[in-house]
Formats: C-alpha cells, sequence, structure tokens
C-alpha cells in the first residue's frame, strides 16, 4: 500500500490550468523527486496536498484513506510535513520556540524542559546539530533549514514536503543536508524534493515524475535514466553540454583591483588585500563556500560599498568616489544574487522594473516628464529578446511578484546585461532557477564574453564556475588564496582552496 496517491488532479487559476489531470504516488522509505521548469505546476501540486490550495477535481489517498486537506494544520495533523522554499521561521525567536510554537499540546501548559530534551534527541539521531537556544536571526541558512525539518519531525509527520531544500545551500550544506535524508529515508519516511538539479535528483532520489505545462510527462527510476533524458522530458530537447567560447580570453586588462580591503560590518564580512584582474572577453569565476567575502567583493565593485584601503580601476581609469549610477554609466552591471531584496520591486510592474536604470533618460523621460509609450515599447522588445514570459495581453503590465523565479531572473538580465555594459558582476545568478532558465542566463554570459566584455561570475555551483570560467580565483576568509586556469581548475583542487588549504606551489598563480 503506498503512503501517498494522489490521482487526476486538476487545478486552474483564472482559467489557465496549473495541475491538468496529474497523478502522484509515493511509498514509505522513498525519496521521491519532482522535476519541472519554473511554471510547471510542482509548488501547485504539494500546495493541494499541503492544504493550501483545494483541488478542482481528483482524489487523494493517505495511508490507503482517502483525505481532503482544508489547511496545513490537518495535513500537519494528518502526518505531513512541508519545508517551504522560503523559510516560515520567526526571525526573533529561539530555535526551541520556533519548534513548538503554535502545538496544540501547549495551550494551557509549556513544558519547556521536555520540549528541549526531544529537539535534543531529534537533532542527535538524524544529524540536525542546531542549538535549541539559538536566535533564528543569528543562524546560517543551512542552520534555518535544519530548524525547519526539526520543526516537522518534531510533529511526528511521515511525509515530508521540500520544495528547493538546496537553492540557498552550499556545497557543503547540500552534501550534509543529503546525509540526513538518506537517514531519514532508512527510517521510513517518504520525501518529496522539488529541485531543479539534475545532480541532485540522480544523487538523492528513487523515483522522479517530471511535470511540463501543468501536465505529467513521465515517472522514472531514477537508477534507469539519465540527465539527458530527464532534460529531454522536461524541456523537450537535451541541453548543451558545454558553451561556445569562441576565442581566447584577451590579455587587456578592463577591471583591476589592487590592496583592496573592507573591515568587517554588521551581517557582512571583512576583505583582506584583493588583488584581481578581469581582461576584455573572460569570464572570471568566484568560487568559495559562501560568507567568505564574495558578496561584499561584487558589492564593491559595484559601488553599493567603499573600500578602505586600495583601489578598482575600470579601463586604467579609477573609481574612487563613483556612485552607484556612476558605475553604471560607465560599464559596470550587477546581477545580485538576492533579486527579490536587491534587484526588484515586486509590486511596480515589468515595465517599470525594466526602465529602473534608464527612466532618467531619452527617449523614457524629456524635460522631467516620463514617457510612458516609449518604455513600454522598449519593454516589449526586451520581454521577447530575453524571453520574459508574463500572462495576460498587456504582460508588460503584469506585477513582477506574479512572475515565476525564472522570469524574474530573465528581466533582471535583460534590465542589466545591454550595449553600453563592459563588465558585468553576476552573483550567483542562476539560483534556485530551472535547468531551461539556467542555461539561459548562462548563455548570455557567454555572449557577453564572446563581444569582448568582461564577466564576473559568483557562484556556489562549482559545475557552473568550471563550465563557464577562463580562470577562476578562490575565495577564503575574505581573501583570494588562489587563481587557476581552467587546465588546472578540478573540483578537488578548488574544494581544497574553499577549505582553506594552501594550494601548492606548481599550481599556483599570483592575482595578476
Amino acid at each position: 500500500m503506498a503512503l501517498l496517491e494522489m490521482r487526476d488532479i486538476c487545478k486552474s487559476f483564472s482559467g489557465v490550468y496549473a495541475n491538468d489531470h496529474m497523478n502522484l504516488t509515493v511509498e514509505k522509505g522513498e525519496i521521491h523527486a519532482l522535476l519541472g521548469e519554473n511554471g510547471a505546476g510542482k509548488t501547485t501540486l504539494v500546495n493541494i496536498l499541503f492544504g493550501i490550495y483545494a483541488p478542482d477535481s481528483g482524489s487523494i489517498s493517505w495511508k490507503g484513506q482517502p483525505v481532503s486537506f482544508s489547511s496545513p494544520r490537518d495535513a500537519i495533523a494528518a502526518g505531513i510535513g512541508m519545508v517551504q522554499q522560503h523559510f516560515s521561521l520567526v526571525r526573533r525567536m529561539t530555535v526551541l520556540d520556533n519548534i513548538i510554537l503554535n502545538l496544540r499540546e501547549n495551550r494551557f501548559v509549556l513544558d519547556r524542559k521536555t520540549a528541549r530534551a526531544r529537539v535534543l534527541q531529534l537533532a542527535d539521531k538524524y544529524g540536525l546539530k542546531v542549538d535549541p537556544d539559538a536566535m533564528v536571526c543569528d543562524l546560517s541558512v543551512g542552520e534555518q533549514q535544519r530548524v525547519e525539518i526539526l520543526k516537522a519531525l518534531y510533529r511526528d509527520v511521515e511525509l515530508l514536503i521540500l520544495d528547493e531544500p538546496t537553492g540557498v545551500l552550499t556545497p557543503q550544506e547540500t552534501a550534509q543536508f543529503f546525509d540526513v535524508l538518506r537517514v531519514l529515508r532508512q527510517e521510513g519516511y517518504g520525501i518529496i524534493i522539488i529541485t531543479h538539479r539534475m545532480s541532485e535528483i540522480m544523487a538523492i532520489s528513487d523515483r522522479v515524475t517530471i511535470l511540463r505545462d501543468g501536465k505529467q510527462v513521465a515517472v522514472l527510476q531514477t537508477n534507469q535514466t539519465t540527465p539527458d533524458e530527464l532534460s529531454r522530458h522536461m524541456i523537450g530537447r537535451e541541453l548543451k553540454e558545454c558553451y561556445d567560447m569562441d576565442q581566447p580570453a584577451g590579455q587587456q586588462v578592463l577591471l583591476e583591483l589592487e590592496g583592496v580591503s573592507l573591515p568587517a560590518r554588521r551581517r557582512g564580512h571583512a576583505l583582506h588585500d584583493i588583488n584581481l584582474q578581469l581582461h576584455r572577453g573572460e569570464i572570471l569565476g568566484i568560487a568559495g563556500v559562501e560568507g567568505n567575502g564574495q558578496k561584499e567583493l561584487a558589492e564593491l565593485i559595484v559601488g553599493i560599498q567603499k573600500a578602505t584601503h586600495g583601489s578598482i580601476a575600470l579601463e586604467g581609469v579609477p573609481m574612487r568616489g563613483c556612485s552607484v549610477r556612476q558605475r553604471y554609466e560607465q560599464g559596470v552591471v550587477y546581477i545580485s544574487e538576492d533579486r527579490l531584496q536587491d534587484s526588484l520591486v515586486v509590486d511596480m510592474d515589468i515595465t517599470d522594473n525594466l526602465m529602473l536604470r534608464e527612466y532618467c533618460r531619452p527617449p523614457y523621460a524629456k524635460k522631467g516628464l516620463l514617457n510612458r509609450r516609449a518604455m513600454i515599447q522598449a519593454a516589449r522588445m526586451l520581454m521577447e529578446r530575453f524571453q520574459v514570459r508574463a500572462s495576460g495581453v498587456s504582460g508588460e503590465s503584469t506585477a513582477v511578484r506574479l512572475l515565476s523565479g525564472g522570469n524574474q531572473q530573465k528581466l533582471i538580465v535583460a534590465r542589466e546585461v545591454n550595449e553600453q555594459a563592459k563588465v558585468v558582476v553576476a552573483s550567483q545568478p542562476t539560483r534556485g532557477l530551472d535547468i531551461g532558465a539556467t542555461e539561459f542566463v548562462r548563455e548570455r554570459l557567454v555572449e557577453q564574453r564572446n563581444q569582448g566584455k568582461g564577466v564576473i561570475l559568483i557562484s556556489a555551483d562549482l559545475e557552473e564556475i568550471m563550465a563557464l570560467s577562463d580562470r577562476v580565483a578562490v575565495m577564503f576568509d575574505g581573501r583570494v588564496v588562489g587563481i587557476l586556469s581552467r587546465k588546472e581548475a578540478t573540483v578537488e583542487q578548488i574544494g581544497l582552496l574553499m577549505g582553506g588549504i594552501a594550494q601548492e606551489k606548481k599550481g599556483c598563480h599570483d592575482a595578476q
């Protein structure tokens, strides 16, 4: 008897089917992956299971009995837990308080001692190391995810739904997380994992259900399939194995950082004596475990933060004292790692977001007045060129918050990667994107490189770094600890540098 069966599930929004007669079966002790592009219907399907949405039609069977959950509380009471892509923790409360928050048995008597002991027992049993007395706001993203899983296990769930669980984790945290999932599988838990990453599906899942355009297109045994087969089902074609680097990287220095340092600030990291050169026609990859100064480096280059020591020069001209806008006008553009926080105004429409950099210039403005017609026309052209998909006849008027993550990222790329760009600083540009959107963004970066521009690619995805970079600079503790050529850059060599282990002299380049 299957742990979960969902049959012929249908759900539409404004007449458009998000789920069209979908089926899903999960066994006890199984890790079942849901694979599909952004907008394929994965999250809608699990939201129906978890009681967030009601299906238009279809049936759900839980442990052999028909069920209908009207709220997440009903689903949790039945034994189904869900860790969403964006965590639902109260940041100004402790780990323990978050775990026991809103439990029915706590209504009259709150036994913290017993609750704390149980949390520690669960943490030890499943390898979810976390301090029950720590404030959530002081935890890393990986630690917060452990709290979310402990929160579900504390409620005695039997099925755990994980929506894009590795999208914000480092490679090391992902490996630790998979160890936890394997232990849970051995204990008999059913697990549904939504992910875009082929390597993760092949590494952790038992079966894969593939969705496309709201329909189920295949159910495969993981050990009997390949990434190529998965991608064919998912997007209707095979992915590129390599990108068209049509010429060697140039030798002319485009951007140079000399002795750049930055003191540690609240919620930030210090940088120490950074020396880097970016050449024309080059992608310079920046690798490292997150939290070692990569974000600060990106913000220094684009002007959000100011260096206390050292200099940054573009084409030999120092940029000290230049604002973010002035650097943009000189050709330095930025794809931020946090698109919702740093790059988009989600309640504004697509047109306004695309014009955030250019609204004050002709033909979009004249004598202080905005030319809305010109802005809309430009937005439509950019949406077509960069394949930004939005529902409705006037897609350019769609609020950005209604777009999928992939379309939001394409919108940012459309705005930043323009003809005037000389240096593209791309920080985690494909995080959380499906494989189709990931390929599209990577192709645009390579396109910039082939046009003779410089790209600084900051990524926690070593596969991405190695596939796209002409050279790889590795950061550890706010320092550049080694720079490798494309030929020298192996996973093992980069991994050693990421862990702070010094590079052997024979494989080491200086920062120039």
